[in-house]
């Protein structure tokens, strides 16, 4: 389903022949960033299982993958994975990730903006995400998109053998 974006940008949902694309985006994500969880060459998954993501997602209402597109060529994307148990069904965490050549443009905010959308209509009031302390150029961003800090998750993370912080953020759409 193609959604309406700005411009040649369009954000839509992820459908399993996009798998590759997908993958390939994530890759170049961890490539280009020390932000993510998996950095550069760590991530050991197949198009297979990545179409099997998609699969999964898919089914669960409250979960989903949207891409940004250019001129054909992914460029950005927000996926949300929903709470399980009845009492976080309104819940879901946001990972996000738009490739450097395309910071600034605005395609982060059309896919936050879509993403909001969204959650009203799936019943999801709560959207979460970590993101690393000093990564500030991010934090900065989910905060101008309405997120706040609800606390420090200390030395959650060691890249390059030393211990990152990062905070939890949320934000509440009712």
């Amino acid at each position: 389903m193609w959604e309406k974006g700005r411009g040649a940008t369009m954000i839509r949902t992820a459908e399993v022949f996009d798998a590759a694309d997908y993958q390939n985006l994530i890759e170049r994500l961890e490539a280009e960033s020390d932000y993510l969880l998996f950095g550069k060459g760590e991530r050991k998954s197949t198009v297979e299982q990545v179409e099997g993501l998609i699969q999964k997602v898919k089914k669960e209402e409250n979960s989903s993958i949207f891409l940004s597109e250019l001129n054909g060529k992914v460029n950005g994307h927000v996926t949300v994975f929903g709470g399980g148990a009845p009492r976080v069904l309104h819940t879901a965490s946001v990972i996000t990730g738009v490739l450097k050549d395309f910071h600034g443009q605005g395609v982060a905010r059309e896919l936050f903006f879509h993403l909001f959308e969204w959650a009203e209509e799936k019943g999801v009031t709560r959207l979460e995400l970590t993101v690393m302390v000093h990564n500030e150029r991010a934090v900065h961003f989910y905060e101008r998109m309405g997120f706040e800090k609800e606390g420090v998750k200390r030395q959650s993370l060691i890249i390059n053998r030393r211990p990152v912080d990062e905070y939890l953020m949320a934000k509440i759409l009712v």
